[in-house]
């Protein structure tokens, strides 16, 4: 088991805007960020303290791996309407 399933996420979000990463909600937005962050490096014991900490809510692993799981297709959805729009560079 383990973070193979992370590397990819990284990478996936490593290509995408800022903006998208922000439409998400807080506690998506918290549980990518220690999915794909410094934390990506971490026992699943110190993210969930870490998410803890951050959203002042209590964190399960389920909880965890279902919200990122969210998270990124969220994202991927975001970007497959900014390519179909024909986005690929930022008008704003």
């Amino acid at each position: 088991m383990g973070n193979r399933g992370f590397d990819l996420q990284r990478e996936i979000l490593g290509s995408l805007k800022g903006e998208f990463v922000a439409r998400l909600a807080p506690e998506e937005r918290a549980a990518v960020e220690a999915a794909t962050g410094e934390m990506g490096n971490k026992p699943d014991a110190v993210r969930l303290g870490w998410l803890r900490m951050r959203t002042k809510e209590p964190w399960t692993k389920q909880r965890y791996t279902m919200t990122v799981r969210r998270a990124l297709a969220k994202l991927r959805e975001m970007v497959v309407a900014e390519e179909m729009r024909g986005g690929s560079g930022s008008t704003e």
